[in-house]
């Protein structure tokens, strides 16, 4: 059964006391901080696609989309419990180191399977979110959720601020690679902790 409709729902003074309490523990900060900025940052190498190839967007906004699925679908329903706690850093390189390949200029078909593969990695999401909830009492796990779906878009926002900022300077094929490799750089120097917090 659902929760009672006549139940009070909790006020913003409530609300904002639990995510303190939620944002206390640093191995869910680190979670979080796995959760958001890698994928937002990433996001932000997406929305140059339009400015650096114009006539092939599409391909590579299919690309990114079929790469999503597949890798939600892989590492969501034929991953193991422990295949996805050990996939989860590796997908967070993967879902950053092919975008320097923009520097190259390659063939349209191989930037487009190169966003496929980068994006299977937003499939880390899983196994982190898996360690979220195994982190957070079971009375806050509905609102630590709540918490992670509305840090994602923020972050992916911003990420697209940077990315644009960035290739006012760089140009898009070098602000892809500017930003993937400060999504690599969280994702190395957070390692450990995430482990440890997965732990």
């Amino acid at each position: 059964p659902g929760p009672d409709p006549r139940s009070p729902r909790p006020g913003v003074r409530a609300t904002a006391a639990v995510n303190r309490r939620l944002l206390s523990r640093p191995g869910r900060r680190v979670l979080l901080l796995n959760l958001w900025v890698p994928n937002g940052l990433v996001a932000g190498c997406s929305a140059l696609f339009i400015p650096h190839s114009p006539q092939h967007a599409g391909l590579l906004l299919a690309a990114g989309s079929i790469g999503t699925a597949a890798g939600d679908l892989l590492v969501g329903r034929l991953f193991t419990a422990r295949a996805r706690r050990r996939s989860a850093f590796p997908l967070r390189l993967l879902l950053a180191a092919p975008w320097p390949l923009f520097l190259l200029d390659p063939p349209p078909a191989v930037l487009a399977a190169a966003v496929l593969a980068a994006s299977l990695g937003y499939a880390a999401s899983l196994p982190l979110q898996e360690r979220l909830l195994a982190a957070t009492p079971e009375a806050e796990r509905g609102q630590v959720q709540g918490v992670d779906a509305a840090g994602r878009p923020a972050w992916q926002g911003l990420g697209a601020v940077v990315a644009g900022a960035v290739a006012q300077v760089v140009g898009p094929a070098g602000a892809m690679a500017v930003v993937a490799g400060l999504s690599l750089a969280v994702t190395v120097a957070s390692r450990p902790f995430a482990a440890r917090a997965g732990a």
